[in-house]
């Protein structure tokens, strides 16, 4: 059953009304008053379809509440203590009066996710697009688009590591399932992960490479022995499971398509060729960034599960973008990794390469400077991970890396409107004081 927010703008002389005391002027009440919040309510509606049980968290309070997750760099257990005592928190999410208590438990975060989906949240973020109105050309000239890579909450992976999570959790489904166990090897996994610590020491590299096959030998043991004394359902119900231990335990140093992590098996090794960052683990997210007059505005968006080609997340993006009723641009500039097609879709793609003999002086400037232009959007992936909770996805399953990617961008597109909407204010705010100025200077027989 769908939730409604309470429609009640009778005065409480206990409870304080919002509008009475927050300032008007405020972006989030700007914000607030600009979304049109109907348009989430009825593209989600269909998705409530029983009419009996308990009242659901109200639409507009979840898509606000994600909004403000990602706009302020919060999590799902941290943002109630923030929206507690945050008076514009409350009025962006549709409060009518003062709450002294965050209305749903954090927990519906995750229901809702699973609920509305990647194609919900790509609903949102193509709103989040839509909002900045003149400012989205109908078709632009010369877009950028770059790949940066959304890293998973996970540890650095080395062998020993997951070799002792394979065992710790053959051990807890054998504890679960009641299997009798000859031996849980507990004590002494956990002292020959610490024997693998600095292994490249010269006095101690034969202690860790010999600690890194027992620890191998043991995860191996328990997998065996799992199977071994399952019956029929139980196999069946923890062949996955199974399966993906094994392929952990026993794959190799050159092998690929390598496991990295047990709880994100998805999360890939990716070189982007950083110094200070040599490999990052997680997946690739593609971006598209355009707007008139310099405005960047993020155009389109996609998380990768599978480690692709640069030059192969153009395409994607671009049927984003015509999905979600954008123009096509004329150009797109894009780094030597994207090489491949010189056109995709009818966009064609610069990439930068020595001039031809024939370009004129003027070809070769206008070339090197459309190419320069394009390092414009690697600051904007910097923002999306300090500022707007890309740097690391803590969300889980494939759905998240989308999820978490879509957000981002979402968040980024409203604060380019608040900072609109702020600027406007500024110049109406001065433009009144000059003309009130002005019309006291004439009272004062002081004009022209």
């Amino acid at each position: 059953m769908i939730g409604k927010l309470s429609a009640d703008t009778q005065h409480d002389m206990f409870r304080p009304m919002l509008c009475d005391f927050i300032d008007p002027g405020h972006e989030l009440v700007l914000l607030a008053d600009r979304v049109d919040w109907g348009y989430f309510e009825r593209e989600f509606e269909p998705l409530y379809c029983s009419n009996n049980g308990a009242p659901s968290v109200p639409i507009r309070l979840m898509v606000a509440c994600l909004m403000l997750k990602q706009l302020y760099n919060l999590g799902d257990e941290t943002l109630p203590a923030y929206w507690v005592r945050d008076v514009y928190f409350q009025y962006f999410s549709g409060m009518t009066f003062f709450e002294h208590k965050f209305p749903f438990a954090p927990s519906d975060f995750s229901h809702f996710r699973k609920r509305i989906g990647p194609s919900g949240f790509e609903k949102i973020f193509a709103y989040s697009v839509k909002l900045h109105g003149k400012d989205v050309p109908r078709q632009a000239k010369f877009t950028l688009s770059d790949t940066t890579v959304q890293e998973n909450n996970t540890t650095f992976p080395t062998d020993a590591k997951l070799c002792k999570k394979v065992i710790d959790k053959c051990n807890k489904i054998a504890a679960v399932e009641g299997i009798p166990q000859r031996q849980t090897f507990g004590k002494e996994s956990k002292q020959l992960l610490r024997d693998t610590y600095n292994g490249q020491h010269p006095k101690r590299f034969k202690q860790a490479k010999k600690a890194k096959k027992r620890l191998k030998t043991i995860a191996n043991h328990q997998i065996r022995e799992l199977e071994r004394k399952m019956n029929a359902g139980q196999k069946l119900f923890y062949s996955n499971d199974l399966e993906l231990y094994k392929r952990v335990v026993n794959q190799q140093k050159h092998d690929t398509d390598k496991i990295y992590s047990l709880h994100k098996p998805f999360t890939k090794c990716i070189a982007k060729g950083k110094a200070h960052k040599p490999y990052e683990f997680g997946n690739k997210v593609g971006v598209i960034t355009g707007g008139v007059k310099g405005k960047k505005i993020i155009l389109a968006v996609k998380g990768f599960i599978d480690n692709v080609f640069d030059g192969h997340t153009i395409e994607p993006l671009l049927a984003q973008m015509q999905t979600n009723g954008i123009a096509l641009p004329k150009e797109l500039a894009y780094d030597r990794g994207g090489k491949g097609a010189s056109e995709i879709m009818g966009v064609k793609i610069l990439i930068p390469s020595a001039p031809k003999k024939s370009d004129t002086a003027g070809q070769k400037r206008t070339k090197r400077q459309k190419h320069r232009r394009r390092a414009a959007i690697e600051p904007i992936q910097g923002h999306l991970k300090s500022d707007y909770r890309m740097a690391q996805n803590y969300l889980g399953g494939k759905a998240g890396v989308q999820i978490n990617a879509l957000m981002s961008a979402c968040a980024w597109n409203l604060k380019k409107i608040m900072e609109k909407i702020k600027k406007k204010i500024k110049l109406l705010f001065l433009k009144t004081l000059l003309q009130t100025e002005f019309i006291m200077w004439q009272k004062m027989g002081w004009g022209l």
